[in-house]
């Protein structure tokens, strides 16, 4: 599972972390733009197995597929799902909301599934044979992917339109540190998790922080779970995490 989680951070990165608001705009107007998008994602995939890249990934008919060919198609799959969504909410008014985006997500983490390395993705060394990737992953979730996850669910509710940008890092900023509270060392860390969740409450409930209801208690339960997972990798005694 090594190759599969770098390639899952990868795809966070170039999809959510690296991808602005201009990038994101550009894509949706021409092709161009969609192939910067997607070019990111080659580089990024690359930088991160770098080691691994002259290996064979997959055997096809007893044919190896070494990593850098998985990576080149796999950015074929993703250059063809972002320019499928993209056409289908141009060209046939389908609607941009929460399903689209999960599918859309559930498509590129398929593509990501075929490509897990035979020789490398074997349970040998266990499901987390690296702990650095796995903790950016979350970090990431709790960031960026949980922006846009939000940003969806409440334009399909309440017609809510993109947080701009003080409230968009202080709200990834907010949960950020709520999930980093349960990566404290020693018996006390729920404490201080807590306490900074009874503080954003209060805030927002002084005003504070413009947050709504929804995005506060839906992004803290998704950093709380988060925070947990972290907290279990991070301090898990097994040999094979290092």
């Amino acid at each position: 599972m090594l190759i599969f989680w770098r390639l899952i951070l990868g795809h966070l990165l170039a999809d959510f972390t690296f991808q602005t608001n201009a990038v994101n705009a550009w894509k949706r107007r021409n092709v161009w733009g969609m192939l910067v998008h997607c070019g990111m994602h080659p580089v990024i995939y690359a930088v991160l197995t770098f080691p691994y890249l002259g290996r064979d990934w997959v055997q096809v008919q007893g044919v190896g597929v070494p990593g850098w060919a998985c990576i080149l198609l796999i950015f074929i799959f993703h250059f063809l799902e972002d320019e499928f969504r993209i056409f289908s909410i141009f060209k046939y008014n389908s609607p941009d909301n929460t399903l689209f985006f999960i599918w859309d997500q559930t498509v590129h983490y398929a593509c990501i599934f075929i490509f897990i390395p035979i020789g490398l993705g074997d349970l040998s060394q266990g499901w987390f044979p690296e702990k650095w990737p796995i903790l950016m992953i979350l970090g990431i979730v709790v960031t960026h992917f949980a922006t846009v996850l939000l940003y969806f669910f409440e334009k399909d509710m309440v017609g809510a339109n993109y947080p701009n940008f003080d409230e968009k890092y202080l709200a990834m900023g907010a949960r950020l540190v709520l999930m980093m509270c349960f990566l404290l060392p020693g018996t006390w860390w729920a404490i201080p998790a807590l306490g900074w969740m009874v503080n954003l409450l209060y805030m927002r409930y002084r005003r504070v922080m413009d947050f709504s209801w929804f995005s506060l208690s839906f992004g803290g339960l998704l950093s709380a779970a988060c925070g947990v997972a972290a907290r279990l990798i991070y301090y898990a005694p097994s040999p094979y995490l290092n």
